[in-house]
């Protein structure tokens, strides 16, 4: 995981007006609440921070070093990150300090690489999913999943439920389903026909 410090101070009110006097003032407006926190706490961060925060490469997944002027020291996660629809600036942050012994949801990004044996010989490769859904404690999420596809062939496919994931991690879902599949191309002739 990373180590990253962010800095943040207290901020008065909630609500709209409060926020929009915060972003006037060049800072983004944050909530902190969660494990070890008796009531959510309004805070103001630099948008520097936030970014840098964010552009680890666990990104909305890194555990950070939350240092609130007045409010101590958390371990926290940045949850309903809302940015500018165009652009895409952070707008606001909710920062959780989850139990670090509780299993948390969450999205993970799917790295898919090797060039597949089947696309290599004319097939076209399908991955429907960028990122997967997994369940572990804070300090195991892995910043990717990586997914070798090199001996992939036409009409293979890896499941969600084959995938090779570091000890103390799992996927979650109802139903298996697909990560990676190679498809003849359209038209082509089975082995055996003319």
């Amino acid at each position: 995981m990373t180590d990253v410090t962010i800095k943040a101070t207290k901020r008065d009110g909630q609500g709209k007006g409060p926020c929009r006097r915060t972003r006037a003032a060049g800072n983004v407006p944050a909530v902190l609440y969660g494990h070890k926190i008796e009531a959510a706490i309004n805070i103001q961060i630099d948008p520097k921070e936030i970014t840098r925060a964010l552009k680890t490469p666990w990104g909305n997944n890194a555990i950070v070093t939350l240092e609130v002027e007045g409010a101590g020291s958390h371990r926290v996660m940045a949850r309903e990150i809302q940015r500018h629809p165009v652009s895409r600036r952070v707008r606001h942050v909710d920062f959780v300090a989850p139990n670090p012994e509780r299993e948390i949801i969450t999205l993970v990004p799917l790295n898919v690489h090797g060039k597949s044996v089947g696309v290599t010989t004319g097939g076209k490769l399908r991955q429907p999913y960028r990122e997967i859904r997994v369940k572990a404690k804070p300090h195991l999420l892995p910043a990717q999943i990586d997914v070798d596809i090199t001996n992939l062939d036409k009409g293979e496919t890896i499941m969600a439920s084959h995938l090779a994931l570091p000890e103390g991690v799992r996927v979650v879902y109802d139903n298996d389903y697909v990560i990676a599949k190679v498809f003849a191309p359209r038209g082509a002739k089975k082995d055996g026909e003319e």
